[in-house]
C-alpha cells in the first residue's frame, strides 16, 4: 500500500541535528517495514532547531520507500508567537499550491494535528480525491495560544481567533476518523467538539518510543562525557531530559533543591536538553553546587542516566494541553523504570495512582519530601521502579502500539 502522512514540527530522516525520532517517523519506519511505501510531507522548517531544511519546495529519496516532501515557509523563533501562527499560514498557501498539480494519490493518509490550516488543506484535498483519511490530534490548537493570557483577556483573544475554531471543525468534516494520545484527551475533544462523535473511527494510539540497546563501550563513552563535567557516580541523580520550554515549571524545582540542600541531604540534579529556555533556567539554578546541565546529548548517556538514578522529573505545568494527556517526558520515566516526579493533575495523576509509579508534587515542600523518600526508601523506590516497566510493557509497548497502528490505517483501504 501507498501511505501519506502529513506531520510538522517533528524531526524526519534525513534530519541530523537531536535526532529522536517522534510519531511521523516511528510510524514511516513501521508501515516500511511491513512492505508499504510511504511519503511524509512536512515543513522544511526545522521545528526543533529553528533552522531551515530548504527554503524551497524539495523532494527527498531517503530509500525506495520513503520519500519525504518539504514544503516552504517563513520560519520562527519562538514556539508561541504570531510569528509562528504566520509560517503556518504561509506553509497553508503553499501545500494548497503544490496540490494543485498533484496528480498521485495515496491509498490511505495520516494528517497530523496542528498547524490547524495545513490539517484544513490537506484534508479537503483529500476528501475530494476520496482518499481515507485520519486526522491525528496531538495538541489542544488553538486553546493553547489563549492560555497564556491572563484570564480577563482570554474571552477576547478567543473571539479574535475564532476562524482557527471553524477551520478545526470543517477539517473534522473532511475526514474518516481521529486517533489521538490518551483516553482523556480524546474525551476533551468529543466535549469540545460534538461532531466528533459522528466518525466511524475514534482511536487512541498511545506517544512511546523504544527501547534501545547499546553496547559496552557506548555507554563507557557517555558515563566518562558525564563524569568529566562533574556528575558523580556514586551519589544518587534525580534526572530531566527534554526541551527546555515554557511548559516546563523549574522555580518549584528549584524550591525543593534548596530545601534539600539546606538539610544536608546529598543527591544530584541532572537537567540534559537545549531549547530557548536553557539559558534561562541555568541561571536561574547557577547557584545550586549539585545542578549540572550537559546540554543535548545522545541516547546512550540519557540511558545511562537513567540506570544511576532514583526518578525522573517530568515538570509540566498545569495547563489544559497536558492535564488530559500522557506527555513524552512521562513516557519516558516508565520506559526507563524509573518513579516519576510530575505535577501534574488528571490523566497522568491516575496513572500513578492506580499503578503506584510515582508522586505527584504540588509545591517545592513536597517535592522535596516525595524524593527524600525515595533516597531513604529504597524498597519503596524499587517497586516504583517496577511498576514503572510493567506499565510501560501494558500500555505502551512500541511495538505493539505501533503494530496495532499500522494494522488500523491498513484497514481503512477502501
Amino acid at each position: 500500500m501507498n501511505f501519506w502522512i502529513f506531520q510538522t514540527g517533528e524531526p524526519i530522516h534525513s534530519d541530523k541535528l537531536n535526532l529522536r525520532p517522534m510519531r511521523a517517523m516511528n510510524l514511516s519506519n513501521i508501515l516500511i517495514s511491513r512492505g508499504h511505501k510511504v511519503t511524509l510531507w512536512t515543513s522544511s522548517f526545522d521545528h526543533q532547531n529553528k533552522i531551515h531544511r530548504s527554503k524551497k519546495f524539495k523532494i527527498l529519496e531517503e530509500s525506495p520507500n520513503l520519500k519525504i516532501r518539504l514544503i516552504p515557509s517563513s520560519g520562527y523563533k519562538k514556539n508561541i508567537s504570531f510569528f509562528r501562527l504566520y509560517d503556518h499560514f504561509i506553509l497553508a498557501k503553499n501545500l494548497k499550491q503544490i496540490l494543485k498539480n498533484e496528480k498521485n494519490t495515496p491509498d490511505v493518509a495520516f494528517v497530523g494535528y496542528p498547524p490547524i490550516e495545513t490539517a484544513f488543506v490537506f484534508t479537503k484535498w483529500l476528501k475530494e480525491k476520496k482518499v481515507p483519511v485520519i486526522l491525528d490530534i496531538k495538541d489542544l490548537w488553538p486553546d493553547i495560544f489563549i492560555e497564556i493570557f491572563p484570564s480577563f483577556l482570554r474571552p477576547f483573544i478567543k473571539v479574535l481567533l475564532f476562524p482557527y475554531y471553524i477551520l478545526f471543525k470543517l477539517s473534522l468534516g473532511n475526514v474518516d476518523g481521529i486517533s489521538s494520545m490518551s483516553k482523556g484527551y480524546l474525551k476533551l475533544i468529543l466535549k469540545k467538539n460534538k461532531r466528533v462523535k459522528y466518525l466511524k473511527h475514534k482511536k487512541i494510539f498511545r506517544l512511546t518510543s523504544p527501547r534501545d540497546d547499546f553496547s559496552a563501550d557506548e555507554i563507557q563513552n557517555s558515563k566518562n562525557h558525564l563524569l568529566s563535567l562533574g556528575i558523580k557516580d556514586d551519589l544518587p541523580i534525580i534526572f530531566f531530559a527534554g526541551t527546555f520550554m515554557s511548559v516546563f515549571d523549574f522555580d518549584t524545582i528549584k524550591k525543593s533543591i534548596e530545601l534539600l540542600n539546606s538539610k544536608k541531604i546529598i543527591c544530584q540534579f541532572v537537567f540534559c536538553g537545549s531549547g530557548e529556555y536553557f539559558s534561562l533556567v541555568k541561571r536561574l539554578m547557577k547557584d545550586l553546587p549539585n545542578v549540572f546541565f550537559p546540554g543535548w546529548v545522545e541516547s546512550s548517556s540519557l540511558e545511562y542516566l537513567a540506570s544511576m538514578s532514583v526518578a525522573s522529573l517530568a515538570p509540566y505545568r498545569n495547563i489544559e494541553n497536558y492535564t488530559f494527556n500522557t506527555p513524552n517526558k512521562v513516557v519516558d520515566s516508565f520506559k526507563y523504570g524509573l518513579p516519576l516526579l510530575c505535577p501534574l493533575k488528571g490523566e497522568v495523576l491516575d496513572l500513578i495512582s492506580e499503578h503506584k509509579v510515582g508522586f505527584t508534587y504540588k509545591t517545592g515542600e513536597e517535592l522535596s519530601d516525595y524524593i527524600f523518600k525515595l533516597l531513604n526508601d529504597e524498597k519503596l523506590q524499587k517497586e516504583m521502579s517496577q511498576n514503572s516497566l510493567k506499565l510501560y510493557d501494558r500500555e505502551f509497548s512500541y511495538n505493539k502500539v505501533y503494530g496495532d497502528f499500522c494494522s488500523f490505517l491498513e484497514s481503512l483501504q477502501k
